[in-house]
């Protein structure tokens, strides 16, 4: 009977104890808790993702340099047979750079073209295709339509982003104002003739 005592005085003990098993956690904590370390790992890789980008790279115009000095360009002859709009391609082996001397530091306003003919403007030049397409792409969110000319230059490959070409004077000098107000460099081209 003794023995029978201390057994209903342990069993009485280990009812009042606090059970050791755990409670599970209401829904609620894990809902907060997924939703945290969902918005933490958003947040990652939108950081990521603008590191990655970078801004445009404005392109200066070079000062004048004695024609034997300059590197030469090598451009890919067109195949035969071309139609009309090869224009376009056969560009770079006409073109003449305008020196502007507003263009240096990006800060000076740019000077009107009045002088009549056909225009094109670079806004920079780049050896990856994909800078090339995202400066292309900031073009278009301020309403100027360009184009990716790939260009090989001393066993290299080049991807110019150009705009134009324009032969309204008009035209030419509210996209070089718009763009200089986005702060966006550019490197004025004429075509001969």
């Amino acid at each position: 009977a003794g023995g029978d005592v201390v057994a209903r005085a342990v069993k009485r003990a280990a009812s009042r104890r606090p059970s050791s098993a755990r409670r599970p956690l209401p829904g609620w904590v894990w809902l907060s808790a997924g939703l945290a370390i969902g918005l933490f790992a958003a947040l990652l890789v939108w950081l990521g993702g603008y590191r990655a980008e970078r801004p445009p790279v404005a392109v200066s115009v070079p000062k004048a340099a004695d024609p034997a000095t300059r590197p030469r360009k090598e451009i890919e002859a067109p195949p035969l047979g071309r139609s009309r709009y090869d224009f376009y391609t056969l560009l770079p082996e006409l073109e003449v750079v305008v020196l502007d001397a507003a263009t240096g530091t990006g800060k000076e306003k740019p000077r009107k073209v009045d002088e009549p003919g056909e225009y094109i403007l670079q806004a920079g030049s780049f050896r990856k295709f994909e800078e090339a397409d995202r400066l292309k792409a900031s073009l278009a969110l301020l309403g100027v339509e360009a184009g990716i000319q790939a260009v090989r230059v001393n066993d290299d490959t080049w991807h110019r982003v150009r705009i134009g070409p324009y032969r309204d004077l008009a035209e030419l000098n509210r996209i070089r104002e718009r763009l200089h107000e986005n702060r966006i460099q550019t490197m004025l081209v004429k075509a001969p003739g």
